[in-house]
């Protein structure tokens, strides 16, 4: 059984078969003790004897591992786990305005077979190959963010605005936006079930960060877009 290797700011932590460590604001590694947004135990490396896993014991906040070797990357979103996969990674999650980075590396690697993981082992994340529709829609909501705006929040276009300047009805829109988020859900991703708690605009946010994230879609996509309508054009 291969012992778990951790560094978070300097500080290098084994974790070895048997043991368990939490991390948070007030957990087996302290992350940030003053930061009230972050969960007291946000989540915890543990083994079955034969795989290290990430758990992520939170409410609300979704931890990422990337794998520093390769491409890949898996959203764990609150009460979920997956096995740790990766000879060398990056645990990554934030808080408030605040985010957070904790390396990790297994000091013997074998990778997971497909087929012979637990159900809830995710191997690859957010692999969605998008036709040429599902592009255009993603590159226009996209379009803050691809061209460098650091409040592209706030500035991504309405469901509405998306469909007019796709000459799209409204229904085409939500009907190719839902199907997407469909897709990246059963991958895995966290943030793009519907939810009565979950503002429509945060599962649109979440599906831009997951594909421009992923390679998805890039900058050069945005010569694919027709001119946006100047504004008060219909005035």
């Amino acid at each position: 059984m291969a012992d778990l290797f951790l560094e978070f700011c300097g500080d290098e932590l084994v974790v070895t078969q048997g043991q368990t460590l939490t991390f948070g604001r007030a957990a087996d590694l302290v992350v940030d003790p003053d930061n009230v947004h972050l969960h007291r135990t946000l989540g915890c490396f543990a083994s079955n004897g034969r795989t290290w896993f990430l758990h992520n014991l939170g409410r609300f906040i979704p931890i990422r591992i990337v794998d520093l070797v390769g491409t890949s990357r898996i959203e764990v979103g609150p009460g979920d786990q997956v096995p740790i996969s990766f000879e060398e990674f990056s645990v990554q999650f934030t808080a408030g305005t605040l985010r957070y980075e904790v390396l990790g590396a297994l000091s013997e690697y074998t990778r997971l077979e497909l087929g012979l993981a637990d159900p809830s082992d995710t191997v690859e994340f957010a692999k969605v190959p998008l036709n040429d529709e599902q592009r255009l829609l993603v590159v226009c909501l996209a379009e803050p963010l691809l061209r460098g705006d650091e409040n592209w929040t706030a500035h991504m276009a309405s469901n509405k605005e998306v469909a007019e300047r796709l000459g799209w009805t409204t229904t085409k829109f939500n009907r190719k936006l839902d199907y997407l988020c469909k897709r990246l859900a059963e991958q895995g991703v966290a943030g793009m079930q519907g939810r009565a708690d979950r503002l429509a605009t945060a599962r649109r946010q979440r599906l831009v960060e997951v594909l421009v994230e992923t390679g998805a879609v890039g900058p050069l996509d945005l010569a694919v877009l027709p001119p946006a309508k100047p504004a008060g054009a219909d005035l």
